[in-house]
Order: C-alpha cells, then structure tokens, then sequence
C-alpha cells in the first residue's frame, strides 16, 4: 500500500509538472513561482529518490499512533516508536538536503523564492495543497507531499482518493460503535487536535529546515527533536484518553481499535464511509423473546399454538378454525426498538407480528359464530408488519382492530397523523415487484424499525414500507406488547425473535 502511494506521489507531480511551472494546481501551497520545466523535473527527481525514505518515515509514524492505541498502555513501546520517526525524519531531511545542495549546484539553482515555495508546499513542486492526495501515507511530508495533516489520511474537501470529498466531521467506520463510543472518541479527537496541529506545524518545520540554503544541519536536528517532543505529548494524550474509554462501560473491542488505527488515531479523519453491511443475524444489544423450546413469556389459545421445530407455530385448519387471533409476548414492552424474526406461512392464510400492541380491547370486526366467544386476552390491537405471502400485504404497515387500517401499502412511504388523512410522500418500488421477494413455504427475514412515530418495515434485506404518524395520540404511537397473528385456514412459524429495545 505504502509503494503504492509513492508510485502515485511521483506520477502525480510528473503529470502535473507544466500546470505548476504556471502556479496552477488548486492547492493553497500553488506552484513554484517562474520554474522552468527543467527544475521541475530535477524537483520531481529529488522527491522521487526519496519517496523509500518518505515511506519509511509513514510507516514509523503509524507506529507511533499503534504504541499510542495499545491496550494495556505501553509506554515504552511510544517511546521506542518515536525514536524511529526521528531517526527516519533525519534520513528523509538528509536526503532531502543533499538532493538540494546538488540542484543548487548545477544550473537549475532555485531562487530563495523558489526555494520558499518548495518548502510551503512539503518539499513538493506544489499543487497539492495542504493535506492533499500526493502525501507520502498518513501526513508524511515526503516524496511528492502536500503539508498533510499529522496522523491524518489525506486532507479537505477534494483531499481522499481519486478526488473523493474529504474527511467529514463525526464520519465514522469504526465497526459496530454505539452512539456513546462514537461520543468518547469524538471527544478525544477534539481535545488532541491543538496537540496535532502543533505536530503538524513541527513536521513542516523540518521540511523548511532541510531546504534550508545553505544547510544548518543543526537546525535540523533542533527541529527533529522538537518533533519527537510533539510526537510524545500527542501520543500520551492518546493513551491517557483510550485509557479512559478502555476503563469505562464503552471499552473498544480489538477491532474497533483497528479501525481506529487505520484512522490515524483521529476518529473523524477517515472520510466518509458506507454503513456496515447489512446482517440479519447480528444480535449485539439484542434480547431473545423465544428461548425456541418452549412458549413461555408468551400467551395464546392452545387449541391453534404450540412450539415445534424450534418455532412458535400456530394453525388453522377448516376442522379448528382460528379466525383472527393471536399469541402476546407479556415480558416485554416496548416503544422504540429494532425487532428481528423470521416467519414461515404454510397455506394461503395470513400472519404478521404485532408491536406497541394492547389487548383486551374489544373487537371491531363481527366474529363468526363458530368460532365462539372471544377471549380479549389472546386479541391484540395496535401496529403490525404484515405478512401474507398469497396476497398483496406482506411488507406493509397495518393498524389492527381500528378504522386506520392499512396505513403504508408495500412500495410505499407514507405521511399521517393518526386517524387523520394520510399523504404518499414517496415510493420504494413496485408493489408487485417488490412481493417477488417474498418466499411463500419458506422463511422469510423480517426487521421492524420503531423510532418515535416513524415505522420502517424490512423484509430478506429489501425495505418494503415506511408509515410516519405524528399523532402522539395514535394506537400506533403506544408502548404496547408484541404478538403473533393467525388470520384464516394456514399454518404461520416464527423463530429467532430478537428485540434490541431502546425504551
């Protein structure tokens, strides 16, 4: 990766060398001011024989962010790692120096502007601009570098790879963060970051000191020395603040310090990133509802429930008809939350699992006479994602035992406030298309997302519905019970129940 970088540095400034010759390049440090294309080249020479040191020095400063990230604190592999940054620092400005001297010799000499140029732009022709896409690895201000930031992966707007926006504030990758890790670390970076710009204006004084004319090698070495000194008071601030989290209830697990590391130790600088993937059976922070052996937590009529195959099943048949009804979870209830289950219809009758649900309401809907009188117990009124792979409904949000009815056909997204009138303010897909990704005899993977009034219904990782309902007063805003219906001649099985409740 790092030889990689270095081959771009150097083909970038080569590219690029007439548009610097004329102080373009779209950087804050531009071009050297009048240089002919001749001591471009020679420029583009000196950092391209020294970009193997540019990348050394990269590596031994990512050193120094892994010592300062280690868990348990290990100060002495800080210190140890920082006498490499200054040993590859006095390589790379060595180098750099007598690359220089020899430019200054022959006929390309440079001019004292010239030469400030080159330093205000890290020892680069230009162009790049501060922190930009030509840097030698994680602020290296090496062969073909902008004056990148310190501990840091590229730069500003336009400063990621292949001109991609740059770092965003609070972007984040670290894997499976909760919202208070996401805080700590936010916090560390922000109190580490006058500790890093000072590491930062320290690494581009060596580079001013190596381009130096005539040399001080003296100078150098001052500024050497300083930067191990801003190396070793970021790195402590680093370690003191992981320190902290590592000791708390937010500890990072190993790979989220990975994913800090390969950060720069600067939660935030890793530009904008995707989500993690989607995966229906991660269950950190989650609860079983079904322990999958028995029904208990759970209440239903035992003529049409039972557990079987490691499933809750209820069935409805033409000689023990079910009409609707339904099995209530009493353990537990919930208003926001994020629910994951899989279900199973066998038949061309019609299931869906209830949530914010209450029971003993009474019907709305006549009951047929043979089914008897109703227990309300076991009949449950509120939201439900439905599911009925036969007909058109799976997927959609509906409002059980009250006028509201089907809220958010599948396809939909879909504004409302309780019983009030309801807008289409979007769609998903086709309704028709969309049910072709429900499995009929087979399992289906069903994620429900309940957050305030906003209703968000996933089924095999496609979105199917989305309802918002601003009526606080609405059945579907309630903390209610979560239930599994059976409605008509079928036979439904739901398994893996996990709920990750936030209140």
């Amino acid at each position: 990766m790092l030889k990689r970088t270095g081959f771009v540095a150097i083909a970038a400034l080569i590219f690029t060398a007439i548009a610097f010759a004329q102080g373009a390049g779209g950087g804050r440090g531009g071009g050297i001011p009048n240089a002919t294309p001749e001591q471009l080249a020679v420029i583009a020479q000196m950092n391209a024989d020294a970009a193997p040191l540019s990348q050394s020095l990269a590596a031994a400063r990512t050193a120094v962010i892994s010592a300062a990230l280690a868990d348990p604190r290990n100060d002495g592999g800080i210190r140890t790692s920082i006498d490499a940054v200054k040993q590859a620092e006095l390589a790379l400005a060595t180098a750099r120096a007598g690359a220089l001297a020899k430019i200054q010799a022959s006929p390309n000499k440079l001019a004292p502007g010239q030469i400030a140029a080159l330093a205000a732009n890290g020892g680069a022709a230009g162009g790049a601009g501060r922190g930009g896409q030509a840097g030698g690895g994680r602020g290296a201000s090496g062969a073909g570098g902008g004056r990148g930031a310190a501990g840091a992966s590229g730069g500003g707007r336009g400063g990621g790879g292949g001109g991609a926006r740059g770092p965003a504030i609070g972007a984040t990758a670290i894997p499976h963060s909760t919202a208070a890790q996401g805080n700590l670390l936010n916090r560390m970076a922000l109190d580490t970051a006058p500790l890093l710009q000072a590491l930062t204006d320290a690494r581009n004084a060596i580079t001013a000191a190596s381009l130096a004319d005539p040399p001080n090698p003296a100078t150098v070495k001052a500024k050497i020395d300083a930067v191990g000194v801003a190396e070793l008071t970021l790195a402590n601030a680093r370690a003191d603040a992981l320190g902290k989290i590592q000791a708390s209830a937010n500890k990072l697990d190993r790979e989220q310090l990975a994913a800090l590391l390969a950060m720069g130790g600067n939660f935030g600088s890793g530009g904008f990133s995707q989500p993690e993937p989607y995966d229906f059976n991660d269950h950190r922070g989650y609860v079983s509802l079904f322990d999958g052996v028995s029904l208990k937590g759970w209440d239903g009529n035992p003529k049409f429930w039972r557990v079987e195959n490691g499933a809750i099943v209820g069935e409805s048949t033409p000689t023990n008809p079910s009409g609707n009804t339904y099995i209530v979870n009493h353990d537990v209830t919930a208003h926001d939350f994020t629910l994951k289950f899989e279900i199973k219809i066998e038949g061309t009758g019609g299931s869906g699992l209830q949530y914010r649900s209450k029971s003993g309401i009474p019907w709305r809907r006549p009951i047929a006479a043979n089914l008897g009188p109703v227990n309300l117990a076991w009949m449950l009124t509120g939201p439900q994602a439905d599911f009925w792979p036969s007909q058109i409904y799976s997927g959609q949000f509906y409002s059980e035992n009250t006028p509201m009815g089907i809220m958010a056909y599948r396809g939909q997204v879909v504004e409302g406030a309780g019983m009030g009138a309801r807008r289409l303010m979007g769609t998903i897909g086709d309704l028709t298309e969309l049910g072709k990704l429900i499995k009929q005899n087979d399992w289906n993977e069903y994620t429900v997302i309940a957050r305030g009034g906003t209703f968000i219904h996933v089924v095999n990782g496609q979105l199917m519905a989305v309802m918002v309902d601003d009526d606080p007063d609405s059945s579907n805003n309630w903390t209610g019970n979560f239930g599994i219906e059976i409605e008509a001649t079928t036979k439904v099985s739901v398994r893996n129940i996990w709920l990750r409740k936030l209140n």
